[in-house]
């Protein structure tokens, strides 16, 4: 099992509502990578990678799509 902790911010959307991604566990080949969600309510929670969508951020160059 290892553990990361992002040193960037990671905002994401997740069902619950939007968030910064705190902690990153992974428990290695059988089971799916858990992120640690830091919700904008101040609630935690956790998601795993297909619960989760990198909001944008034009500095990293990652835009919402034009409809």
């Amino acid at each position: 099992m290892t553990i990361f902790e992002p040193t960037n911010r990671l905002e994401v959307n997740t069902p619950k509502g939007k968030g910064i991604i705190w902690l990153v566990t992974d428990y290695g080949y059988e089971t799916d990578t858990i992120y640690t969600v830091i919700l904008d309510s101040g609630e935690m929670w956790q998601f795993t990678h297909k619960d989760l969508t990198v909001r944008s951020n034009i500095t990293f160059g990652r835009l919402l799509p034009k409809s």
